[in-house]
């Protein structure tokens, strides 16, 4: 009986275990999409002191297609978009925007 008993509760530590680690896994999946490299410099839409549209063209140089504030980069896959002060707010997977 202490046996099984053991068995069963191993066995869901195991599963709150794995339960957990996908729970953390899926949290960050939105915070990969969040950062973009150009040339030498990775950009990110949580920066303290967000990069303005004139930045980000010196860095990054002009977008593959402009949409108002949304700017897509086609080689990286990303669109980033940028608030009512030219300010980039955050930066999104372009394949989840489709």
């Amino acid at each position: 009986m202490f046996f099984s008993r053991h068995k069963r509760n191993s066995y869901m530590f195991n599963i709150k275990i794995l339960a957990a680690t996908i729970a953390l896994s899926v949290a960050t999946l939105p915070a990969l999409a969040q950062e973009m490299r150009c040339g030498n410099l990775l950009i990110s839409g949580d920066q303290i002191h967000p990069l303005l549209k004139e930045q980000v063209l010196k860095e990054c140089g002009e977008p593959t297609s402009r949409e108002f504030n949304r700017w897509y980069y086609e080689a990286q896959g990303k669109i980033l978009v940028f608030n009512d002060n030219d300010e980039l707010d955050h930066i999104e997977d372009a394949a989840d925007s489709q």
